[in-house]
């Protein structure tokens, strides 16, 4: 095991002097006042970064509600799927879970990720082959 050294104090300084290892030491002269034509042109030049940096994070925020809404979709789809087994093994009436998963699997929100969209599409794809194995729902 290593030793922690304990904790040291600095000396204080009085004024005037200047302790090597402090702020302020030698080689680092102190700042000098800025002047107050400087503060208006430094924002001059930081404003079109900011501009720049809020419409990229409108952009990921963008992505990111596609990527939930498609997140979601796919989610309400998967439980309708499994709803209609429930019911296929339970010898129930499918009828009503068809026709949710015929409108969840009508109008899909595409995906930002790619990853994400991938998975959607094959959930999708099971969701239209459970519809085609089935005959349509009588509608009135």
């Amino acid at each position: 095991m290593t030793a922690i050294d304990p904790v040291r104090t600095t000396p204080a300084a009085t004024p005037g002097q200047r302790i090597a290892g402090t702020p302020g030491g030698p080689g680092f002269p102190a700042p000098a006042d800025p002047a107050p034509q400087a503060a208006p042109a430094a924002a001059a030049l930081t404003a079109p970064v900011a501009l720049e940096s809020l419409l990229a994070l409108q952009q990921v925020d963008s992505a990111t509600e596609q990527d939930r809404a498609a997140h979601r979709r796919g989610q309400a789809l998967l439980a309708a799927l499994g709803r209609l087994q429930r019911l296929l093994l339970g010898d129930g009436d499918p009828a009503a879970v068809l026709d949710e998963i015929r409108a969840l699997a009508d109008n899909v929100p595409a995906a930002a990720d790619p990853a994400l969209g991938a998975a959607i599409d094959q959930v999708v794809l099971r969701a239209r082959i459970e519809l085609a194995r089935r005959p349509a729902s009588p509608r009135g």
